[in-house]
């Protein structure tokens, strides 16, 4: 018996490939089929208003991996079994199901194999859609606007649903069915990535905060130069523009804090970075990038500036934002907003208003301000703050309509000013952000590194993993900076060299652990980034890896010979969400090591790497003992891990060569990527012998498994040293000189 995969709705139950998802479904809500199986969920409305609170049926005896909004800027995951586990501001929801084989050649039938659905609220027209439950295990859907005007008593595509045998597939499958439907973003590989993402670099957020200054900057870099790990790309965060904080009738400034109610008042850098006030290190903005550039070999430089110009937005009094008919308008938080933690930065913009540009002049405001930054030798922007917009559509078209306008108009002045799509977007984790980019290609997709606080450390990795699903699939997902010299240094590094994203620190000057950089960034700055968004593995999915006291988190990707797992002991760190300033107070007895199962097969996507022979033999190389261990694909390996201690693990196919030869590269065996530093590899037999050509970047020592001792290794024709080991097969030599593409030749 085939059953149908289009999700249906049938005696008051909402149904997926015959599984009842939630029941009892009232008659109104409608479904939609999409194509290849998939459908939109809406609702007809009793009346209209701007907000809708519509209940959809009871969801249980599933396994729930939820992707939510805790505060208004970020999302967590979260796990549950059962419709009240769904907080507010849900974004995504990934159920874990179980299908009965059919019955072949009467037998009987095998275990139940599972299949996973997901749902998807996004919006439908000028409303925006999440997800929540309630004690009774009751899935709601939320509706608004963010505007009393505009008000709807019917939605048809509110909720995206299908199914899929594979989680990663599904979710790719289902963006890219969104991508067309709505035509309001495209996937990451329709998008020009910006320089940056392939290029080691440095922020200066957590090294000054807004204490920045040029002299702060030119001693970091100094730093950095002396220990032989320059950056190439430079970020100047938040402290370099002009802002004013107007004060109240009495000479008070308007709130406690009053940091985030300043306001932009010019495009123009501040005192700090001119003459006036630098120690005669510059004279202004222009010369000081220059000066930089030429005198650290740096390829960019970014600045910061947010969504709307500041974060209290901008001085409407100021002759130069005059033109683009600015007011100050009031926030006005979701409820879903309020339910979740509130950011305290809120109440400060609450109380003391947010300068906006009128959305019909918000291109000009963009461009003029981009246009000036380029004129100053600036390569690209870092854009915060972004999902303020959805507190401020009131009067505008709501929430929706504004971010749009927006998002669409920052997109546009980016690809005009900057030209290399130099754009990062940062808290803009909401869908109307996420779903609003059709041209930007990297977004922060967690809160922030914050050094100082030690229960988010192992929460920020179990985070950009699980929230790079979704996000990953529309932008190269920004894993944010770190610390070189922490702690947790060592943890926050592996995770980025598997994390697909871009790599910088934020280092205070004169305090790196180069050790650890040098693992990450070749000498020529240029950094081992791997193909895809690092993900959860499909056996992580469905288990919380801070807060269950037995879960490890895995992490997989590719590169473009192998594959690249990275295990990580997260437990015992934190709960969550994550709190600025909470405590974690460790059981009186040390923690247990934690154990969890590595196999090759942990690298879902293996096989599009392996040539068209593979068996499923692997070369699998474990980083931290340097050992190299020949395995099927479907074998596993037990690890043990302290707390906040992690491994990597370079998976390579092994290749069947002629003479029964056979052979896996590993790449950089000291980088934490080895296998970032394959680009191609080829055999060829001839009366000589077998020769093996293997494409590699970069400089150190290079590492593979072979099946037997080499004849010889070369190195662009010049013949090197090498050491081989017959009892696991690894074979080692160095790559010296230059860092760049050279080929390496192994001849039997």
């Amino acid at each position: 018996m085939t059953i149908a995969s289009t999700p249906c709705i049938r005696d008051s139950c909402l149904t997926v490939r015959g599984k009842v998802v939630l029941t009892p479904v009232r008659d109104n809500i409608t479904i939609i089929s999409v194509i290849d199986g998939s459908a939109f969920i809406g609702a007809n409305l009793a009346s209209p208003s701007s907000h809708h609170v519509v209940n959809l049926g009871v969801l249980e005896g599933y396994r729930l991996l939820i992707l939510f909004r805790f505060k208004v800027w970020w999302m967590i995951p979260c796990f549950g079994r059962k419709g009240s586990d769904v907080p507010m501001e849900t974004q995504l929801i990934l159920l874990e199901a179980k299908e009965e084989s059919t019955l072949q050649n009467n037998l009987e039938p095998t275990n139940e194999k599972p299949f996973y659905i997901l749902l998807l609220p996004g919006f439908d027209g000028q409303f925006r859609a999440s997800l929540q439950g309630t004690p009774a295990n009751e899935l709601q859907l939320c509706l608004e606007s963010g505007d009393p005007d505009v008000q709807t008593s019917k939605v048809q595509e509110a909720i995206f649903i299908n199914s899929g045998d594979n989680p990663f597939n599904l979710i790719k499958k289902s963006m890219r069915i969104l991508e067309k439907q709505k035509g309001t973003f495209s996937c990451i590989e329709n998008k020009k990535l910006p320089a940056h993402v392939d290029w080691f670099g440095w922020s200066t957020w957590d090294a000054f905060y807004t204490r920045v200054d040029p002299v702060g900057i030119d001693d970091g870099l100094k730093s950095f130069s002396e220990g032989g790990c320059t950056p190439k790309c430079l970020f100047i965060d938040d402290g370099w523009q002009n802002c004013v904080i107007e004060l109240r009738k009495n000479g008070e400034p308007p709130i406690k804090e009053p940091k985030f109610a300043a306001r932009l008042v010019n495009f123009q850098e501040n005192i700090k970075f001119t003459g006036l006030c630098s120690e005669n290190l510059c004279i202004d903005l222009s010369d000081f990038v220059q000066t930089i550039k030429e005198k650290y070999g740096l390829k960019l430089v970014y600045v910061w500036h947010a969504i709307l110009g500041y974060w209290g937005g901008v001085l409407p009094t100021s002759e130069t934002i005059k033109k683009y008919n600015p007011k100050i308008v009031n926030l006005v938080q979701s409820p879903g907003n309020l339910r979740n933690l509130i950011c305290g930065t809120l109440y400060s913009l609450e109380r003391a208003g947010v300068g906006i540009i009128d959305p019909s002049k918000i291109y000009d405001f963009y461009n003029d301000y981009h246009s000036y930054l380029v004129s100053r030798g600036v390569d690209g922007v870092k854009v915060d703050v972004m999902n303020l917009l959805e507190m401020l559509g009131a009067g505008c078209g709501g929430r929706v309509t504004l971010t749009r306008r927006y998002v669409e108009a920052l997109q546009e002045s980016v690809l005009k000013n900057f030209k290399d799509n130099n754009l990062i977007c940062s808290m803009s984790q909401s869908t109307e952000n996420i779903y609003s980019l059709k041209k930007g290609a990297t977004a922060r997709v967690s809160e922030d590194f914050c050094p100082n606080e030690p229960t988010f450390q192992t929460l920020h990795i179990a985070t950009v993993a699980f929230v790079s699903l979704l996000v990953g699939e529309i932008v190269v997902p920004d894993w944010d900076m770190f610390y070189s010299d922490h702690y947790t240094a060592e943890f926050h590094a592996a995770a980025r060299a598997l994390g697909g994203c871009p790599v910088y620190v934020s280092d205070v000057p004169h305090s790196h652990n180069f050790k650890v950089l040098k693992k990450l960034v070749l000498p020529d700055g240029s950094i081992l980034r791997a193909r895809h968004a690092g993900r959860p593995t499909l056996d992580c999915l469905f288990n919380d890896p801070v807060t269950d006291g037995k879960s490890l988190l895995k992490i997989w990707n590719l590169n473009k010979l192998s594959g690249i797992i990275g295990a990580f002991n997260c437990q015992r760190g934190g709960v969550w969400p994550p709190i600025l300033g909470a405590i974690y107070v460790p059981p009186s007895e040390a923690p247990s090591p934690v154990s969890g199962l590595v196999s090759p097969q942990d690298v879902d996507s293996l096989q599009e790497v392996a040539d068209e022979k593979w068996r499923g033999e692997c070369a699998v190389y474990a980083f931290s003992s340097g050992t190299l261990s020949k395995m099927p694909k479907n074998a596993n390996f037990e690890v043990s891990l302290d707390h906040l201690k992690c491994d990597i693990y370079t998976v390579s196919p092994i290749r069947a060569c002629k003479r029964d030869i056979q052979f896996a590269p590993i790449g950089l065996v000291d980088m934490y990527n080895s296998g970032g530093a394959l680009e191609a590899m080829s055999c060829t037999d001839d009366p000589c012998g077998c020769t093996i050509k293997v494409k590699v970047r970069g400089c150190g020592r290079f590492g593979a498994y072979s099946s037997k001792k080499p004849r010889s290794c070369d190195v662009d024709t010049e013949e090197e040293e090498f050491s081989y080991n017959d009892r696991d097969g690894l074979l080692t030599f160095n790559l010296q000189g230059e860092c760049k593409f050279r080929e390496v030749r192994i001849v039997y």
